[in-house]
């Protein structure tokens, strides 16, 4: 008698835990989804000295990337100087991370995003 009772207990810990089993199989880890964090540093970096290096310093691009390197190889740059010499913004993609960093005259290069 005692065996039926433990074994009806185990089928139905079973048949309770198997759904929320599956669903955690099914789901990624939140770490996996998030960007790890040193890509979101490098992303901001890059844009706010690169930003600082063209519009502050008032140096080239060609002066300024060899400073980057390796980061600016694996990244998307976008320079916008459509607003000059009042605005400017400089965006950052490294993969699914976007950080960009505007200027203006009177407090140079921020991060804005």
């Amino acid at each position: 008698m005692r065996r039926n009772w433990i074994g009806g207990c185990l089928a139905a810990v079973a048949a309770l835990t198997a759904p929320a089993l599956v669903r955690a199989a099914d789901t990624p880890p939140a770490a996996a989804t998030q960007p790890p964090a040193i890509v979101k540093i490098g992303a901001a970096y890059v844009a706010k000295q690169y930003c600082s290096c063209l519009f502050v310093a008032g140096r080239p691009e060609s002066s300024c990337k060899p400073e980057f390197k390796p980061q600016i190889d694996m990244a998307k740059v976008d320079v916008d100087r459509t607003k000059l010499p009042a605005r400017a913004k400089v965006s950052v993609a490294l993969g699914p991370v976007v950080a960009e960093a505007t200027y203006s005259r009177r407090y140079g290069c921020v991060l804005s995003k």
